[in-house]
């Protein structure tokens, strides 16, 4: 079975469509939210098993919190920060204002913090379109405007409530709900694929490496070429022999969901030598285990990531996955007060097992296609954001003021 972006449903013609805004009315944020328009309680130390939602628990659209073994429920006093399904969930505070997630089944009765909005309905339907309506570029940008900077980035509630929202009639309200679901399972549906493809040469790996007591011992640093990252050099002279490259920071290693740096949020300085071309795996370490991810693009390390590369390119997906298994080993390896730093001496002195070129031949002709995959499922998804950002962008251009909310749903 084939996976082509191509079999995805085309998206509704809002920009061509006579008429498109006909029957839209017109609403605030605190008009739809007609229960509950409020935020959580302060984030102070509560118990271990209390089951929090803060800001950075809303990620990608999810509240990505794990759920407790055993929650603890609020007190009545608490009542108010009390998570409902169907409520729709708002980051307040930080770089990431206005980042939202609809509160499902799993987080039913969890407590949100002071970090988080809480914006409920009578009707979970008037929830489902605010969370699209506040990702369009119309809100997008009121929102940064509404967003005061004190000592981090804060929407207040009493701003958030005064958002103007332009509401479609049901019929054009439940087509652009399909949209979105089915953009949604599709990009879900790829992610999967991907993680499957990566598990799968995760496990040839472990199935190769039962036979390394009959291969060479020997060193990382005989087998691969490894640098640490820096810091960006200072804002460079005219004269100055430096380019302007992505810049991979640690962070970047560490919160990539499947091993791949696809891309970078910053560019910066770098002295040409230390620009690492795709393919370069980046190891950033932690106490709890340390990142591993191959680059797909041109980019610098920062201070925190080391580059490697194998002394054969043939080599990747198999330094790739033997980094990947001793995640535990390259923390404790690690240097720094908190151990988030290894330096190329420190890595180039760990002992490994290193395979028969065969043996490395014969695991590239395996992981190679299942990598492949995984790549085109992430490329395919890519275009699918591209598709929901479009559709975005129309509904943006909806009016957003004039008549009331009284007859919006």
């Amino acid at each position: 079975m084939t996976h082509d972006c191509a079999a995805t449903p085309p998206l509704f013609p809002l920009p061509q469509a006579p008429g498109l805004f006909e029957g839209w009315s017109h609403a605030t944020v605190g008009g739809l939210a007609d229960a509950t328009a409020t935020y959580g309680l302060n984030d102070e130390p509560r118990p271990a098993d209390q089951t929090i939602v803060r800001a950075g628990d809303i990620r990608g659209g999810r509240i990505t919190a794990e759920h407790a073994a055993d929650p603890v429920r609020p007190a009545t006093a608490t009542e108010r920060a009390i998570l409902r399904e169907g409520d729709l969930v708002l980051v307040l505070v930080g770089a990431r204002v206005g980042e939202t997630a609809l509160v499902t089944p799993l987080h039913d009765g969890w407590i949100a913090t002071r970090s988080v909005g809480i914006l409920r309905s009578t009707d979970h339907r008037t929830m489902r379109w605010l969370r699209i309506w506040l990702h369009t570029p119309a809100a997008r940008a009121q929102i940064s405007r509404e967003t005061s900077a004190h000592v981090e980035a804060t929407l207040s509630i009493d701003a958030l409530k005064k958002l103007p929202v332009a509401v479609p009639p049901q019929e054009q309200m439940d087509t652009i709900f399909r949209l979105f679901d089915l953009i949604a399972a599709k990009i879900e549906l790829n992610v999967g694929i991907a993680a499957d493809a990566v598990a799968l040469a995760d496990a040839h790996h472990r199935e190769r490496t039962r036979h390394r007591a009959g291969w060479t011992a020997c060193t990382f640093g005989a087998v691969t070429d490894a640098v640490t990252g820096k810091k960006a050099p200072a804002k460079p002279s005219t004269d100055s022999d430096v380019v302007t490259v992505p810049r991979v920071a640690a962070a970047h290693v560490l919160e990539a969901p499947l091993p791949y740096i696809v891309e970078a949020g910053d560019h910066g300085h770098a002295e040409p030598r230390s620009v690492c071309d795709p393919g370069t795996i980046l190891v950033a370490p932690r106490p709890e285990g340390a990142g591993v991810a191959v680059t797909l693009i041109s980019m610098a390390p920062n201070r925190g990531t080391l580059a490697v590369r194998p002394a054969e390119s043939i080599d990747q997906w198999w330094l790739l996955h033997e980094l990947r298994s001793r995640s535990d080993e390259l923390s404790r390896a690690a240097q720094g007060r908190h151990g988030r730093e290894i330096s190329r001496r420190a890595f180039s002195r760990l002992e490994v097992a290193w395979p028969e070129p065969e043996v490395r031949q014969r695991f590239h002709q395996v992981a190679e296609p299942l990598h492949r995959r995984a790549l085109h499922a992430l490329d395919e998804n890519r275009t699918l954001v591209e598709l929901r950002d479009s559709l975005l962008l129309d509904i943006s251009r909806a009016p957003r003021n004039g008549a009331s909310r009284d007859t919006a749903l």
